[in-house]
């Protein structure tokens, strides 16, 4: 009996996910799938101008990207579209570290008529996973994120749907997912972020008929350009032979930190627009300036540069701080 459900729910499976043209894959293992499909399956791309594909982007480009996603589990509706402090990121530092290579190489390849889509896949148990799955596209100056599923729970086993077999018991299997990443599966209540909101480009409002709390709309040029100094800084020492574990965990408190002194330097800057100009509020309104040494660092003085640098940025945090706190009653 559990053979014969099997065979019936993998033949109903693979003829949902023959309807139309073959996607192009990327990368493709259990935990990580990236490929290509067609614009009006994932990413609204019906009625609308081509997308800008294909796009060069750099590793540390789409590291950046991607590392500025939060998102969370949904806090009533009123909390839908509200980014409260302390909101996860979508992707941890391993995950990023599998997923940058194979997005890179997507959005190298894809057309104008496609996007590029991502599935990430954790084991739970021998029979259990969860689920993230995504369609990422280009238009001008402004990337699209569409988030379909976010650590949803999943079957890995066939036979192990039920009695049932309801289209929703199908749906939400791994075998399902994997064919049609772009469907969201099951019951789901999330909503997805970007670390520095103003840089999305659309306002987003509650619908009865959409999920606008699982898309974005990023001006990411512009973010990528407040960025340079930091992701030029990161390839550096990443191609540094010094390159360990305790580098990168020190690379990932500077891009911390120094996200936190862009946010501190808009926030200064808005105060000082509405105030008289001091001497000492001009000293503390001076923003490090970057520096011109674009060499490698050697492998001796990796470590000691990474602190000088991780220095500097908490004593720049340290003034702006104090500075907002001192203006902000006024």
């Amino acid at each position: 009996m559990h053979l014969a459900r099997g065979t019936i729910l993998a033949a109903f499976i693979s003829g949902c996910a023959t309807t139309g043209p073959a996607p192009k894959v990327i990368y493709d293992t259990p935990e990580l799938l990236v490929r290509l499909e067609p614009a009006q399956t994932c990413a609204n791309g019906t009625g609308g101008t081509p997308f800008s594909h294909p796009i060069q982007l750099s590793g540390q480009q789409i590291r950046t990207l991607l590392g500025a996603l939060l998102a969370r589990e949904k806090v009533g509706l009123l909390h839908s579209f509200v980014q409260a402090p302390g909101t996860p990121r979508l992707f941890d530092d391993a995950t990023l570290e599998r997923l940058t290579t194979p997005i890179q190489q997507a959005f190298a390849q894809v057309t104008p008529e496609d996007a590029v889509v991502f599935l990430l896949a954790v084991s739970a148990s021998d029979a259990r996973s969860t689920v993230t799955s995504g369609a990422l596209s280009i238009r001008g100056e402004v990337l699209s994120i569409a988030l379909f599923n976010f650590r949803h729970p999943v079957r890995t086993i066939l036979s192990d749907v039920g009695a049932t077999d309801h289209l929703s018991d199908v749906r939400e299997t791994l075998r399902y997912v994997r064919q049609s990443p772009c469907v969201s599966i099951g019951e789901q209540d999330f909503a997805l972020f970007f670390e520095e909101p103003h840089y999305q480009t659309q306002t987003r409002s509650g619908s009865l008929v959409r999920y606008p709390e699982r898309t974005l709309s990023i001006a990411y040029q512009g973010f990528l350009a407040t960025h340079a100094d930091m992701i030029r800084g990161e390839r550096d020492i990443l191609g540094s032979p010094a390159n360990t574990a305790s580098n990168r965990a020190d690379l990932q408190a500077i891009a911390d930190l120094k996200r936190r002194i862009a946010e501190l330097e808009r926030r200064n800057q808005a105060l000082t627009d509405r105030t008289p100009s001091h001497p000492s509020t001009d000293a503390a309104s001076k923003t490090l300036t970057p520096a011109t040494d674009t060499a490698p660092p050697s492998p001796a003085d990796t470590q000691t540069r990474l602190m000088e640098i991780m220095k500097s940025l908490e004593t720049r945090v340290s003034e702006l701080e104090r500075r907002i706190g001192q203006d902000s009653p006024r």
